[in-house]
Parts: C-alpha cells; sequence; structure tokens
C-alpha cells in the first residue's frame, strides 16, 4: 500500500488532472503535489537547484514519485537547449540522488516521451521498447538521456524504476502551444468574433497517435498499482493504435464548426526535424497492466473545441 505520492510538474496540463485522480485511485495515500516556486497551490520545487529537491524529497518522504516536471514544448527547448537540459536530465539526476540517500522503498515512475525514438519512425514500422532512441531536437534528446539515466539506478536497492514513454496527447486545457489546442483555440475565436476566419497552421501531413490525457494519466496510475508484478528498469510505450494525419485532425475540428474558415500555412508553426509518420507497439502495458485507450478522438477533438468555446464566452 502507497502512503505517501509525490507528483513533480503538478501544475502543469497532465500534473493537475493526474493529482485528483491518485487521491481517487489511491485513498490511503497522501498526494504531494509540487511545482514551480510562483504557484500557490503545489508545493515548491525547483530542479535546478539540489538544496530543493533534497528538502521536498524529506518533507513528503515519498513511496512513490511520479516525476512530469520537464520543459516539454520543442520550440521552447530549441530556443533553450542548456536550460531544457538542466531541468530535463540533471533535475531528475539530483530527484534519484535525494531518493537513494533514504533508505526506504520507493517505486520512481518516469515520465519520458515517445518524441526520444526520433529518426528510428523512419524505419515504417510501430517503434517497441526496445528500438534505439534517435532524438531529433534538444528536448527528445534531453528526455532520451534522463530515461538511460533513469535506466542506471535499477539495480538500486529498495528502488523501483519505471520508464513511461507517452506519445502525443490532448484534453480541455492544454497550451496553444500544442497543435490541437492550437487549432481549437483559433476555430474558437474566429466564432467568437475575435480573429478573421483564417487559420494558419504548419506542416499538416505528418501523422501521429493521439490520446486523451485522461488515457495517459490511466496509464500511469495502471504502472503504479501494478509495480509489484513489474521490474525494475522496465520501459512502456504509451500510444494509440493508429496514427491520423495533423491535417484530418485539422478537418475535423472545422467540420465541428459552422463558421466558414480557410486555412494558410504559417512559416514559423513548420519544425525543421519533423518526421513523416510517429507509431508506436503499446502491447508491452496493455499486457502488464490491462491498459487500453477509452476516449475516441473524435471525442477528444470536440472536448478541446469546447474548453475553448467556453473559455472566450466568459472573456466576452
Amino acid at each position: 500500500m502507497l502512503h505517501s505520492i509525490l507528483v513533480t510538474g503538478s501544475t502543469g496540463f497532465v500534473g493537475k488532472r493526474l493529482v485528483p485522480a491518485l487521491q481517487k485511485a489511491f485513498p490511503a495515500a497522501q498526494i504531494h503535489a509540487a511545482g514551480s516556486a510562483s504557484s500557490q497551490t503545489a508545493l515548491a520545487l525547483d530542479l535546478a537547484s539540489t538544496e530543493s529537491v533534497n528538502r521536498i524529497i524529506s518533507d513528503t518522504k515519498p513511496d512513490a514519485i511520479i516525476h512530469l516536471a520537464a520543459i516539454s514544448h520543442i520550440p521552447t527547448a530549441f530556443k533553450n537547449p542548456e536550460q531544457t537540459w538542466h531541468v530535463n536530465l540533471l533535475g531528475t539526476l539530483k530527484l534519484l540522488n535525494a531518493v537513494t540517500s533514504r533508505s526506504t522503498p520507493c517505486t520512481f515512475l518516469q515520465i519520458g516521451s515517445g518524441d526520444c525514438y526520433g529518426d528510428s519512425f523512419k524505419q515504417g514500422i510501430p517503434v517497441t521498447e526496445d528500438t534505439p532512441f534517435k532524438p531529433l531536437n534538444p528536448y527528445a534528446a534531453s528526455k532520451a538521456a534522463a530515461d538511460i539515466g533513469v535506466f542506471s539506478y535499477c539495480n538500486t536497492p529498495n528502488l523501483k524504476l519505471i520508464r513511461a514513454r507517452p506519445f502525443n496527447h490532448t484534453g480541455p486545457g492544454q497550451s496553444n502551444q500544442f497543435v490541437i489546442s492550437a487549432f481549437a483555440e483559433q476555430i474558437a475565436k474566429i466564432e467568437a468574433g475575435l480573429q478573421p476566419p483564417v487559420i494558419s497552421v504548419g506542416d499538416l501531413s505528418a501523422l501521429r497517435c493521439f490520446l486523451h490525457v485522461d488515457d495517459i494519466i490511466d496509464a500511469y496510475i495502471r504502472l503504479l498499482k501494478n509495480r509489484e508484478s513489474i521490474s525494475s528498469g522496465s520501459a512502456f510505450n504509451i500510444a494509440s493504435d493508429t496514427p491520423v494525419s495533423i491535417k484530418s485532425i485539422l478537418n475535423t475540428l472545422l467540420s465541428l464548426s459552422q463558421t466558414e474558415i480557410s486555412v494558410e500555412t504559417d512559416p514559423e508553426r513548420l519544425r525543421p526535424t519533423d518526421i513523416p509518420v510517429a507509431q508506436a507497439d503499446s502491447s508491452l502495458l496493455k499486457h502488464a497492466t490491462g491498459w487500453s485507450q477509452k476516449t475516441e478522438l473524435h471525442d477528444t477533438l470536440e472536448e478541446v473545441l469546447d474548453f475553448w468555446r467556453n473559455h472566450y464566452k466568459q472573456d466576452n
């Protein structure tokens, strides 16, 4: 039985939904939400500070950690690669060192990224957990290094390490820095008369596997619940079985609107290292935990669009 669960990055998009989900899934455990020092709803955690990391581990005494905190926006990672490496890799190692300084058992769930596979996607087959990492941007590279760094601790006594590799996910409340939310926000603004009826896009040809954020959270919780039967160091892809094109996603969102909207390409939204198809095999996760995708993509897109519609109704 878990008594104390620490969630880093709790004030982010996933973290805000994960904390209440954990409270429901583990009612006997105390859930410690950790975020940036500016947050008024979470414990202050600065991954760049060894003192801050050591203090939060000492104060919360976790027997499970879900490590979400990261710089995850790829354009931001390109602009600030040194900070990205410092947070995503060195911050993770600081957490692990703080945990291993204690002698009590702890399960460490490292939240990585399917983006780590990078150039390996060009093989044209779904990647498995044994597919080599070939990251193509600073975010993916730093997360790949953190994934490998976590694995190096897998023989540490009293420490159970599980590496999750989520692929694209979305849902209501996601930042407009990410593609589906960006599309949905523009449509909502057009409907509200706050933007001309033109939506700016990047490359629409790429195929990606998208999940609802709640399906991702369900996977994290299932991994924790099945921790005793999972070998330390195990890795699990978390992805939809079927990749879809960004163009089809935009077309579905546009079909959900009664407003006539035209589409134009914005060169600033084009990524220099994009890959045509990113597809994964999640059979290991399904076998180990019984996980499966619950929310259809159409319903997810409708939910995201309705979130932005409500947002701009409130603003007006």
